[in-house]
């Protein structure tokens, strides 16, 4: 794809530099190409200029991509961003690298349960909405001490951290408080669950992924300025 090799290239530097002005090492940030409406072929142009970790919001097109470049050779890992149904969950754990948004205790048992069945252990986010906005999915953050408590104790589950989605806005600004938030949400659950790596805070897209690096996100999602303007 023309372009998506520049792209790539120029975020990386926005990031580092982004990393650097916050004290922070450049290496701790992944880019996450957001793949969604993406055809597979643009997936696989994008791994070759360099991109290794892809998010889809819908089940039936990531295993779609997953099936259609299982044997490319490329190196592919897989990020679940959407709304998960839970008679989806047994189509992502044979494969998923990282399912993002775990918004509920139903959902994490049955994660868990799909999990043991595949055999393997399923790397998870908490998905917290900090916001309380009825259009969009997430835990409310009075319910996250259960969820946490869920993601902490099931069997098959590898809880890594915390994802969110703020209001949409067009000043970038706008963003870092609920990006603040979930840090500083992000360290109160570490401190409580201790054996648990909380490593992980994916937040951040194409228009406010500096905001969210200056506040510790170590995953950014982003998509058109990866891939251009869907068509």
């Amino acid at each position: 794809m023309p372009g998506v090799a520049a792209n790539l290239s120029r975020l990386r530097e926005e990031l580092d530099r982004a990393a650097e002005r916050a004290g922070r090492d450049p290496a701790s940030i992944m880019l996450l190409a957001v793949s969604k409406t993406r055809p597979a072929a643009d997936v696989a142009a994008a791994a070759r200029a360099g991109a290794a970790h892809f998010g889809e919001n819908y089940v039936q097109e990531l295993v779609d991509k997953h099936a259609a470049l299982a044997d490319s050779g490329l190196d592919l890992h897989w990020h679940f961003i959407g709304h998960l149904q839970r008679n989806k969950v047994r189509f992502l754990t044979p494969f998923c690298a990282l399912i993002e948004s775990v918004d509920s205790v139903r959902l994490a048992e049955e994660i868990s349960h799909r999990a043991l069945a595949a055999q393997r252990m399923q790397p998870v986010l908490l998905q917290a909405d900090l916001a309380g906005e009825e259009t969009k999915f997430g835990c409310p953050e009075e319910d996250v001490p259960a969820l946490a408590e869920a993601l902490a104790g099931l069997p098959g589950l590898a809880w890594q951290g915390l994802m969110a989605i703020p209001p949409l806005a067009q000043d970038p600004e706008q963003s870092r408080p609920y990006y603040r938030r979930l840090r500083e949400l992000r360290a109160q659950l570490a401190a409580h669950y201790p054996a648990q790596d909380l490593s992980h805070l994916s937040m951040g897209m194409s228009h406010d992924y500096v905001v969210a690096v200056e506040e510790g996100a170590t995953i950014v999602r982003i998509g058109t300025a990866v891939f251009g303007p869907r068509g």
